[in-house]
Parts: structure tokens; sequence; C-alpha cells
């Protein structure tokens, strides 16, 4: 999400004309202490909830926020090699203030797992699936007869595992706590999340190639390359987004099927609009991440005006 390499990434500068100082500070800590994703995350389990056609939950929306919260400060942790190489302004956020964000996340962790059990065993399995996901993805607990020791080493896994374990539960935690659900419309939450869950992951891989490649790490754009990788994002995105939209057409009304058709156009802004702006954070971690933040807020917007 930051610097590589002495570059000193985005800053609020960028839009600003040069406001930095405080608004910096302000932009890092919300950026480096995982406060955005877990906004962002917040907005895609709303997203989810109207996707499913679910009443949306207080605590279901609190869960994902937590859960995201807590997730990536404990990834954070535990790749401490890599980002000193390819995320260095992230790094030194994070050591100075390691003891407190490691404590953070343990506690929300926890309350999101103790807001979860009133609602019975499956939300809490939903709730606890990334916390286990993220151990597999960044411990090395694989045995050591294999050629990888954790599941983020071994290349498409990585990217395979991140999507999977956000989309089950984006999926899966608005209907463990709401009333009734269509299945057909859980499918089609589920596909959705992934291909995009999978796509905004590998984003970032590619403004990481060159640190990726010097640590050993074989991602995707290092297998494939910078244009390979942006045409098969391209297409996953064209062919899974596009079937998305096909399919709500039957399914939700007209207003959430324009919805997604303008996060499968949006997202394909951010895949080719990489090397256009001055920054490459700005669609890493600003505009990918921050995509549900829009569409959550226009959706509460739209249920406020329509009643």
């Amino acid at each position: 999400m930051e610097t590589q390499y002495g570059n000193p990434g985005f800053s609020p500068g960028i839009f600003l004309g040069g406001a930095e100082g405080k608004l910096r500070s302000f932009y890092e800590f919300v950026m480096y202490s995982s406060l955005f994703v877990a906004f962002a995350a917040a907005g895609m389990v709303y997203t989810s909830y109207a996707i499913e056609g679910v009443i949306p939950s207080v605590a279901g929306i609190a869960i994902m926020f937590l859960v995201a919260f807590s997730v990536y400060n404990l990834n954070r942790k535990t790749d401490e090699a890599e980002d000193s190489i390819n995320h260095q302004g992230r790094f030194a956020f994070t050591k100075k203030f390691e003891k407190v964000l490691f404590f953070s996340a343990l506690a929300c962790y926890a309350l999101a797992v103790f807001i979860a059990i009133p609602y019975g065993i499956f939300p809490v399995l939903v709730t606890l699936v990334p916390l286990l996901a993220g151990i597999l993805y960044s411990v090395p607990c694989l045995p050591r007869r294999m050629r990888y020791r954790r599941l983020k080493e071994i290349p498409v896994v990585k990217n395979l595992v991140v999507a999977f374990a956000w989309s089950l539960t984006l999926t899966f935690l608005p209907v463990s706590v709401g009333v009734t659900f269509s299945p057909m419309k859980v499918l089609l939450a589920f596909i959705f999340f992934t291909s995009y869950v999978f796509i905004a992951s590998t984003i970032p891989d590619i403004r990481d190639r060159e640190g990726d490649a010097l640590s050993g790490v074989r991602t995707i754009p290092v297998i494939l390359g910078v244009e390979r990788t942006t045409m098969l994002l391209t297409g996953i995105n064209l062919a899974v987004g596009g079937f998305s939209v096909l399919i709500s057409v039957r399914m939700l009304p007209a207003i959430f099927t324009l919805m997604l058709a303008a996060g499968v156009a949006y997202i394909h802004l951010c895949i080719h609009s990489f090397y256009h702006l001055r920054s490459r954070d700005v669609v890493c971690d600003l505009l990918s991440d921050g995509q549900f933040i829009i569409f959550g807020g226009a959706i509460w917007a739209f249920r406020g005006i329509s009643g």
C-alpha cells in the first residue's frame, strides 16, 4: 500500500495542492493502521446485504469492520520482512506503533467473535474464516518437506486464498445473522465478490513486482509480467463481472443491477489507470479498496431517500 524503494507514495497533496503536514499524518494513520480497509470492508458487507436482499444488521457490519481491521494488522506483523522492502512507509508506521496495533487487533477479533456468539455457531465460524485463512496465508505452517511453507508463497494460490476467504465471509455473514435469504442471490454475491477480491489483491502485486521478485516471491505479475497480468485481470473482470450483471437483471432491483455494472466498470478503470496516475498507491490503496465505501454510502443514501 505504500512506498517502494524510496518512492514517497501517495500524499493528500496530490489532490489538495500540497496541503500536507497534518493532512499527511492523518492519511498515514487511516491507511497504515488499516482503518481505511476496515471501513471498506464494512461497505462491502453492506453492499452484500443489498445484493442478497437481507435487511442490514449493525452486528454484521460491525463484525466485518472489526475482522478486517484485525486481520490486516496481524498480517502486517507477519509480513515485516517483505514490508521493509516493498512498503517502507507502512513498515515504519507499524513498527512505531506495533504493540498498540497488535493488541488492538487481538481485542477487535475477540470482540467480533463475541458479537457473533448470540447468533449461533454458524456466524461464529464465518467470523473465524479470515483469521484461519490469514494464519495459513502468512504463518509458515506447511510441512518442511514442501517447497513452500506459507500459502502466500505459492503462485496464484495466495490470491485465491484471499479471494475465497473474504468472499465467503462477505457472502455468508449477512445470511448468518439474517432471517430469510435467496440461495441464488447468495451465489451471485459470492461470484461477484470472489472476482473483485481476486483482482483487488492482484493489483498491488503489479506495483510490488520488483520487490517481490528480489525477495523470491513468485506472484502472478512476477510469473506473467505486467502486460499479461493486466490482460488476465481484464478478462476476469469482464467475464465474471459481466456474467454477474447479466444474471442480476432477473434477481435484483434495477438500481442494484446498475450498481454491479458500475462496480465492473470501476475496477476496469482501476486496472487500466494504474500507469496513468502520478502515484500507483492511489489505485492500489485508495481507489480499489475504497470502491465499496462509495457504493455502500450510495446504497445507504438510496434506501434513505426511497424510505
